[in-house]
Protein backbone atom coordinates (compact mmCIF):
# COMPACT_ATOMS: atom_id res chain seq x y z
CA UNK A 1 0.00 0.00 0.00
CA UNK A 2 1.48 3.05 -0.79
CA UNK A 3 2.36 5.61 1.60
CA UNK A 4 -0.54 8.83 2.44
CA UNK A 5 1.49 12.05 1.17
CA UNK A 6 2.27 14.30 4.10
CA UNK A 7 0.24 17.53 5.10
CA UNK A 8 2.46 20.24 5.16
CA UNK A 9 1.09 23.49 7.60
CA UNK A 10 0.72 26.34 5.81
CA UNK A 11 2.37 27.94 9.37
CA UNK A 12 5.30 25.74 9.05
CA UNK A 13 4.68 24.63 12.15
CA UNK A 14 4.39 20.97 13.44
CA UNK A 15 4.22 18.23 16.13
CA UNK A 16 6.98 15.43 15.08
CA UNK A 17 6.50 12.13 17.26
CA UNK A 18 10.24 10.58 16.04
CA UNK A 19 9.53 6.39 17.45
CA UNK A 20 11.86 3.81 18.18
CA UNK A 21 11.40 0.50 16.05
CA UNK A 22 9.72 -2.17 17.74
CA UNK A 23 9.32 -0.13 20.85
CA UNK A 24 13.04 -0.51 21.49
CA UNK A 25 14.51 1.14 24.17
CA UNK A 26 16.38 4.67 22.46
CA UNK A 27 17.74 5.91 26.10
CA UNK A 28 18.76 4.19 28.67
CA UNK A 29 21.92 6.69 30.25
CA UNK A 30 22.03 10.48 31.10
CA UNK A 31 24.56 10.43 28.10
CA UNK A 32 22.22 9.15 25.57
CA UNK A 33 19.63 11.89 26.29
CA UNK A 34 22.52 14.21 26.16
CA UNK A 35 23.66 13.25 23.00
CA UNK A 36 20.30 13.82 20.96
CA UNK A 37 19.93 17.22 22.32
CA UNK A 38 23.52 17.74 21.18
CA UNK A 39 22.88 16.74 17.74
CA UNK A 40 19.03 18.02 17.41
CA UNK A 41 20.96 21.71 18.48
CA UNK A 42 23.60 21.12 15.71
CA UNK A 43 21.04 20.25 13.40
CA UNK A 44 18.49 23.00 14.05
CA UNK A 45 21.09 25.52 13.38
CA UNK A 46 21.72 23.53 10.21
CA UNK A 47 18.55 23.38 8.70
CA UNK A 48 16.84 26.94 10.48
CA UNK A 49 14.47 24.91 12.93
CA UNK A 50 12.97 26.60 15.17
CA UNK A 51 11.79 24.06 18.10
CA UNK A 52 9.27 25.48 20.35
CA UNK A 53 8.97 22.40 22.62
CA UNK A 54 10.69 18.76 23.59
CA UNK A 55 9.66 15.60 25.10
CA UNK A 56 12.31 12.36 25.13
CA UNK A 57 10.79 9.86 26.53
CA UNK A 58 12.01 5.94 26.49
CA UNK A 59 11.26 4.93 22.81
CA UNK A 60 9.99 8.28 21.50
CA UNK A 61 10.74 11.64 20.40
CA UNK A 62 8.02 14.79 20.83
CA UNK A 63 8.57 17.94 19.06
CA UNK A 64 6.85 20.80 18.50
CA UNK A 65 8.96 22.99 15.55
CA UNK A 66 8.50 25.44 12.92
CA UNK A 67 10.40 24.46 9.60
CA UNK A 68 10.02 24.84 5.57
CA UNK A 69 9.06 22.13 3.37
CA UNK A 70 12.63 22.03 2.36
CA UNK A 71 14.50 21.47 5.05
CA UNK A 72 11.78 19.28 7.54
CA UNK A 73 13.25 15.91 5.99
CA UNK A 74 16.58 16.88 5.31
CA UNK A 75 16.35 17.90 9.23
CA UNK A 76 15.33 14.64 10.44
CA UNK A 77 17.65 12.33 8.04
CA UNK A 78 20.55 14.38 9.71
CA UNK A 79 19.18 14.03 13.07
CA UNK A 80 18.36 10.23 12.70
CA UNK A 81 21.41 9.57 11.04
CA UNK A 82 24.00 10.96 13.32
CA UNK A 83 22.24 9.91 16.44
CA UNK A 84 22.16 6.15 15.60
CA UNK A 85 25.68 5.90 14.12
CA UNK A 86 26.76 7.14 17.59
CA UNK A 87 23.75 5.17 19.14
CA UNK A 88 24.82 1.74 16.87
CA UNK A 89 29.11 2.50 18.34
CA UNK A 90 28.11 3.12 21.70
CA UNK A 91 26.23 -0.31 21.90
CA UNK A 92 27.56 -2.56 19.41
CA UNK A 93 24.89 -2.82 17.33
CA UNK A 94 23.96 -2.45 13.65
CA UNK A 95 21.00 -1.42 11.19
CA UNK A 96 18.29 1.20 12.04
CA UNK A 97 16.48 2.17 15.41
CA UNK A 98 13.87 4.77 14.13
CA UNK A 99 10.84 3.88 12.16
CA UNK A 100 11.68 4.67 8.71
CA UNK A 101 9.34 7.71 8.78
CA UNK A 102 8.24 10.36 11.46
CA UNK A 103 4.56 11.38 12.24
CA UNK A 104 3.89 15.13 11.84
CA UNK A 105 0.47 16.82 12.67
CA UNK A 106 0.52 20.49 11.04
CA UNK A 107 -0.46 22.80 13.78
CA UNK A 108 -2.18 25.55 12.87
CA UNK A 109 -4.65 27.30 15.07
CA UNK A 110 -3.37 28.71 18.17
CA UNK A 111 -5.74 27.23 20.55
CA UNK A 112 -4.22 23.84 18.39
CA UNK A 113 -0.77 25.29 19.26
CA UNK A 114 -0.96 25.62 23.42
CA UNK A 115 -2.90 22.66 23.63
CA UNK A 116 -0.25 20.72 21.80
CA UNK A 117 2.81 22.58 23.88
CA UNK A 118 0.53 21.03 26.74
CA UNK A 119 0.40 17.68 25.41
CA UNK A 120 4.11 17.44 25.06
CA UNK A 121 5.05 18.30 28.55
CA UNK A 122 2.55 16.11 30.24
CA UNK A 123 3.77 12.92 28.35
CA UNK A 124 5.67 11.79 31.17
CA UNK A 125 2.90 12.40 33.82
CA UNK A 126 0.70 10.90 31.79
CA UNK A 127 3.26 7.32 31.94
CA UNK A 128 3.50 7.89 35.58
CA UNK A 129 6.91 8.54 35.28
CA UNK A 130 5.97 12.00 37.75
CA UNK A 131 3.31 14.16 38.90
CA UNK A 132 4.34 17.22 37.25
CA UNK A 133 6.13 18.43 34.10
CA UNK A 134 8.51 20.31 36.19
CA UNK A 135 9.88 17.36 37.73
CA UNK A 136 10.75 15.41 34.23
CA UNK A 137 14.43 15.96 33.07
CA UNK A 138 14.28 15.62 30.07
CA UNK A 139 11.40 17.58 28.36
CA UNK A 140 11.34 22.01 28.12
CA UNK A 141 8.98 22.63 30.29
CA UNK A 142 10.95 24.51 32.86
CA UNK A 143 12.30 26.84 30.00
CA UNK A 144 9.13 28.87 30.07
CA UNK A 145 9.84 29.53 33.85
CA UNK A 146 12.94 30.94 33.18
CA UNK A 147 15.41 27.88 33.23
CA UNK A 148 18.17 28.41 30.55
CA UNK A 149 17.65 26.36 27.50
CA UNK A 150 19.42 27.55 24.20
CA UNK A 151 17.78 24.79 22.16
CA UNK A 152 13.99 26.41 22.71
CA UNK A 153 12.53 29.49 21.73
CA UNK A 154 10.13 30.08 24.58
CA UNK A 155 9.06 33.64 23.28
CA UNK A 156 7.05 32.80 20.34
CA UNK A 157 4.85 30.69 22.74
CA UNK A 158 4.50 33.62 25.17
CA UNK A 159 3.40 35.77 22.24
CA UNK A 160 0.57 33.13 21.04
CA UNK A 161 -0.55 32.78 24.31
CA UNK A 162 -0.47 36.74 24.58
CA UNK A 163 2.30 37.62 27.05
CA UNK A 164 4.11 35.03 29.51
CA UNK A 165 2.44 35.15 32.45
CA UNK A 166 -0.99 34.47 30.31
CA UNK A 167 1.11 31.19 29.01
CA UNK A 168 1.60 30.10 32.48
CA UNK A 169 -1.93 30.48 33.24
CA UNK A 170 -2.53 28.63 30.65
CA UNK A 171 -0.10 25.28 31.63
CA UNK A 172 -1.74 25.73 35.47
CA UNK A 173 -4.94 25.32 34.35
CA UNK A 174 -4.47 22.78 31.49
CA UNK A 175 -2.62 20.83 34.42
CA UNK A 176 -5.01 21.12 37.12
CA UNK A 177 -7.29 17.36 36.09
CA UNK A 178 -3.75 16.28 37.17
CA UNK A 179 -4.23 17.74 40.76
CA UNK A 180 -7.90 16.93 40.94
CA UNK A 181 -8.79 14.42 43.99
CA UNK A 182 -10.52 11.88 41.24
CA UNK A 183 -7.65 11.55 38.83
CA UNK A 184 -5.07 11.42 41.73
CA UNK A 185 -6.31 8.04 42.75
CA UNK A 186 -5.95 6.86 39.90
CA UNK A 187 -2.26 7.93 39.00
CA UNK A 188 -1.29 6.78 41.73
CA UNK A 189 -2.48 3.17 40.84
CA UNK A 190 -1.03 3.05 37.80
CA UNK A 191 2.45 3.50 39.81
CA UNK A 192 1.56 -0.31 40.85
CA UNK A 193 2.86 -0.95 37.41
CA UNK A 194 6.90 -0.61 37.37
CA UNK A 195 8.05 2.55 35.76
CA UNK A 196 10.16 1.87 33.08
CA UNK A 197 13.72 2.77 34.14
CA UNK A 198 13.08 0.71 37.03
CA UNK A 199 12.04 -1.67 34.70
CA UNK A 200 15.26 -1.59 32.59
CA UNK A 201 17.33 -1.88 36.08
CA UNK A 202 15.86 -5.19 36.63
CA UNK A 203 16.69 -6.81 33.78
CA UNK A 204 19.97 -5.19 34.00
CA UNK A 205 20.09 -6.90 37.25
CA UNK A 206 18.84 -10.26 35.97
CA UNK A 207 20.49 -10.73 32.64
CA UNK A 208 24.01 -8.64 34.01
CA UNK A 209 23.94 -7.05 30.32
CA UNK A 210 24.92 -3.45 30.35
CA UNK A 211 22.47 -2.43 27.47
CA UNK A 212 18.96 -3.84 25.95
CA UNK A 213 21.28 -3.79 22.02
CA UNK A 214 23.13 -6.53 24.19
CA UNK A 215 20.25 -9.21 24.09
CA UNK A 216 20.86 -10.34 20.16
CA UNK A 217 23.68 -12.17 21.20
CA UNK A 218 22.05 -14.29 24.10
CA UNK A 219 21.10 -17.89 23.36
CA UNK A 220 17.15 -18.57 22.40
CA UNK A 221 16.76 -20.60 25.56
CA UNK A 222 18.41 -18.30 27.76
CA UNK A 223 16.84 -15.12 26.54
CA UNK A 224 13.85 -17.31 27.12
CA UNK A 225 14.71 -17.73 30.66
CA UNK A 226 14.81 -14.77 31.19
CA UNK A 227 11.86 -13.24 29.71
CA UNK A 228 10.21 -15.73 32.76
CA UNK A 229 12.08 -14.39 35.13
CA UNK A 230 11.29 -10.65 34.04
CA UNK A 231 7.43 -11.10 33.95
CA UNK A 232 7.64 -13.14 37.65
CA UNK A 233 9.39 -9.91 38.86
CA UNK A 234 6.19 -7.78 37.73
CA UNK A 235 7.25 -6.37 34.67
CA UNK A 236 4.27 -5.82 31.44
CA UNK A 237 4.66 -8.23 28.60
CA UNK A 238 4.61 -4.64 26.97
CA UNK A 239 7.83 -3.73 28.94
CA UNK A 240 9.27 -7.30 28.32
CA UNK A 241 8.53 -7.05 24.91
CA UNK A 242 10.84 -3.71 24.51
CA UNK A 243 13.42 -4.64 26.58
CA UNK A 244 14.26 -7.97 25.41
CA UNK A 245 13.40 -7.04 21.49
CA UNK A 246 10.79 -9.61 20.58
CA UNK A 247 7.07 -9.75 20.26
CA UNK A 248 4.16 -9.87 22.61
CA UNK A 249 3.20 -13.18 21.62
CA UNK A 250 7.06 -14.69 22.51
CA UNK A 251 6.59 -12.90 25.92
CA UNK A 252 3.45 -14.74 25.94
CA UNK A 253 4.57 -18.12 25.54
CA UNK A 254 7.51 -17.74 28.05
CA UNK A 255 5.59 -15.97 30.59
CA UNK A 256 3.50 -19.02 31.52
Amino acid sequence: MPRKPRIFSPTGIYHIILRSINQHIIFEEDNDYQKILYILSDCKRTFDIDIYAYCLMDNHIHLLLHSSEEHLASFFQSLGTRFVRWYNTKYSRSGHLFQDRYYSIPVIKEQQYLATLTYIHNNPVKSALCRYPSEYRWNSFNAFYGQKNPLVDTSFSYNVAGSKDLLLQYFSSASAPFDDAQVIPALEKSRQFMPDNDALDVFKEVTELSSTSDVVRLPKRLRNRYISILHAKGLTQKQIARLMDVSISTVKRNSK
